[in-house]
């Protein structure tokens, strides 16, 4: 890109992540650290998909620091380079890869118990955690010294992700539908576990299909949109709300929302009283 290109994009670049920069982080901060908190508290995170959930609370409460303070920087230094952000890394490379893990281990509890249960052990999950931080570190720095190739980077890890999780998803869903042996309804329990999945397949695709298919339009039609084109501001929006989208449906699923708790309190006074 040359110095002309570079300087007429810059006051693009303001008006594009603005958006991001004030709606993300107001909201995703306190939901991300409700959600730590709760967990954290807890005597012990025996349950599997608590570990993937403690670390995507650390991701999105770390891009929802770094998106502020990498744009205050850039700011007050209008320059490309500053304007590629490390905190990308963490929305768009973390997210979707803690959210393959989280998928498989939800198909293997579902439709593999028996091995599911040999490989039960939370360290397994630790390990596998502390991988996908390592490698979400990895492309926040490659895409940060070599942008060129952040879009390619970008693209085949949300089409890997979004093949996954969208398999994995499917086939979870295909399974609780069946009925209990003796052709007795499906249980309650799998009944809940059917809408929690398919709630997370919708939310899914509708975070990363928008970036996805931008990003695949850019790159078999590179004259069709702008780099910083009106329509690239709204899809890393989309993508970013995950960061206080998702805390918030473990907070709503798991009902430890501040009013859903005085609520089920208030419930159970109820019961109890009459």
């Amino acid at each position: 890109m040359d110095g002309r290109n570079e300087t007429a994009s810059i006051p693009d670049l303001v008006w594009y992540f603005l958006p991001t920069i004030v709606l993300v982080p107001p909201l995703g901060i306190p939901a991300n650290a409700l959600v730590l908190r709760l967990l954290l508290g807890k005597p012990n995170i025996c349950s599997t998909s608590e570990i993937f959930v403690l670390n995507l609370a650390v991701f999105d409460m770390m891009f929802c620091f770094m998106v502020v303070i990498e744009y205050i920087y850039f700011m007050f230094n209008k320059t490309m380079a500053n304007s590629h952000f490390l905190s990308w890394g963490l929305s768009q490379a973390g997210g979707p890869m803690l959210l393959c893990a989280l998928s498989l281990d939800a198909f293997m509890a579902v439709c593999h118990p028996l091995i599911f249960l040999r490989l039960k052990e939370p360290k397994l999950r630790l390990s596998l955690c502390l991988l996908v931080s390592v490698l979400a570190f990895t492309v926040c720095g490659l895409a940060k010294l070599m942008p060129v190739y952040k879009m390619w980077m970008m693209l085949g890890i949300l089409m890997v992700a979004m093949l996954t999780i969208s398999t994995c998803n499917v086939l979870i869903l295909k399974s609780l539908r069946r009925p209990g042996p003796g052709g007795k309804d499906l249980h309650p329990v799998k009944k809940r576990a059917f809408k929690i999945v398919f709630t997370a397949l919708v939310m899914m695709n509708f975070h990363y299909l928008p970036s996805l298919a931008e990003s695949l339009i850019k790159v078999l039609f590179p004259t069709l949109l702008l780099p910083y084109y009106i329509i690239t501001s709204f899809t890393y929006l989309i993508l970013s709300m995950s960061s206080f989208i998702q805390p918030l449906s473990y907070l709503v699923r798991t009902k430890q929302l501040p009013k859903m708790r005085c609520n089920e309190k208030a419930e159970t006074k109820t019961i109890a009283t009459s």
